[in-house]
């Protein structure tokens, strides 16, 4: 029975933990739990990286890294990552911490949030990323969800689930929002924040993915009341790293909770490099823009799909319930949206790759469509 339970979990796209988190299926886990794999492997659309690939220069810097620098200790201050994460953000070093991912910068966050809390409760504006009630509960937060973004509004953030505050000390918001892929405009999110900050609330915006959506961001806004987490593992196509860091106005408040050298010397050199990559970060945008635009008109004429395409490298899409089970047996994966609040079983996100990765894709959706027919 454990068994099929953890096969049903891992074809639905997920994999899942006791506390409640639950992230993208990884080929090899689903492997061993199947006893093998497909010929060829499976194809993962569960995890939204970039489909160029790591920049060259920063995997050089890294095994550069790796090769010389391995037998020291990293600098704890970090300070050439700091200088170049700070300029590829547009904001000043003094506030950039950097942090074992952009996890690490969330848990940090509602930490020096629990310091002097107007409230002891944490708002997660569901459906969204699972981590935030870990990191609510870590802080000493009792997570809330309140479901803000719905269908039949195309998922767009209803700002009203934000009227009453009375009792909350910090709300996290992804923005763009992940697994539906919305966008709040940056003058919506600057509205948000002045509702927060009246009522003494900490506002922890989540921008894993804003690199895919220049301009939007509000890391140079960072105040006593918001704090913004950034990962470099989506854009940059390096999650094994473990790479991101946390934008506060006073970084030295958040340290005293931050193990010390969190952010490995590969990490560190392969960040500094890409953060000064400018060409990639161009080619990156315009290949996710047109692959994306090339997925959503091949999947949105499909009999019984809803296709949602958001500002990120990922669509949302609604189909049968077991799309995703129907797709690993033709060695393709997404990622099942079931355990999501304000979601449920039909939903499904899929990550935007390459233009051949994608015809496969659509061809093994098509078929997997062709069987509820």
């Amino acid at each position: 029975m454990l068994l099929a339970s953890r096969i049903l979990v891992m074809v639905s796209g997920y994999a899942s933990s006791p506390d409640g988190r639950h992230h993208g299926a990884h080929g090899a886990e689903v492997s061993r739990v199947l006893g093998g794999e497909p010929a060829g492997g499976f194809l993962d659309f569960s995890a939204n990286i970039n489909p160029l690939g790591p920049p060259e220069g920063a995997l050089y810097a890294a095994q550069k890294a790796l090769i010389g620098e391995v037998a020291a200790y990293p600098d704890g201050r970090y300070p050439e990552l700091c200088a170049a994460l700070a300029s590829y953000l547009g904001v000043s070093g003094e506030t950039v911490l950097p942090t074992n991912g952009g996890a690490e910068a969330l848990f940090l966050a509602a930490r020096v949030a629990a310091e002097g809390r107007r409230g002891e409760r944490a708002v997660v504006l569901d459906p969204t990323f699972s981590e935030y009630a870990a990191a609510a509960r870590a802080g000493g937060f009792e997570p809330e969800s309140r479901v803000a973004r719905r269908r039949e509004d195309g998922f767009r953030l209803d700002p009203s689930v934000l009227d009453d505050l009375d009792g909350v000390g910090v709300v996290f918001l992804c923005n763009p929002n992940n697994p539906t892929g919305d966008l709040t405009p940056r003058g919506e999110v600057l509205s948000l924040l002045e509702r927060t900050r009246s009522a003494g609330t900490i506002l922890v915006v989540d921008e894993a993915f804003a690199d895919f959506a220049p301009g939007e961001g509000v890391a140079d806004l960072v105040d006593e009341h918001l704090y913004v987490a950034r990962s470099f593992t989506k854009f940059f196509a390096v999650p094994g790293l473990r790479l991101g860091c946390l934008v506060a106005r006073d970084p030295d408040r958040v340290r005293p909770f931050q193990p010390s050298w969190s952010v490995n010397v590969a990490a560190a050199a392969a960040g500094i490099a890409a953060a000064g990559d400018e060409d990639y970060a161009a080619k990156t945008l315009a290949e996710v823009v047109l692959r994306r635009e090339d997925l959503v008109s091949a999947l949105r004429p499909l009999p019984g799909l809803e296709v949602y395409k958001g500002a990120a490298n990922f669509l949302l899409v609604r189909g049968p319930e077991d799309l995703p089970e129907r797709l690993a047996r033709r060695g393709v994966l997404v990622r099942g949206c079931g355990l999501f609040p304000g979601l449920g079983p039909r939903f499904s996100r899929i990550a935007v790759r390459g233009a051949g990765e994608n015809e496969r894709l659509v061809s093994a959706v098509k078929a997997a469509l062709k069987e509820t027919s």
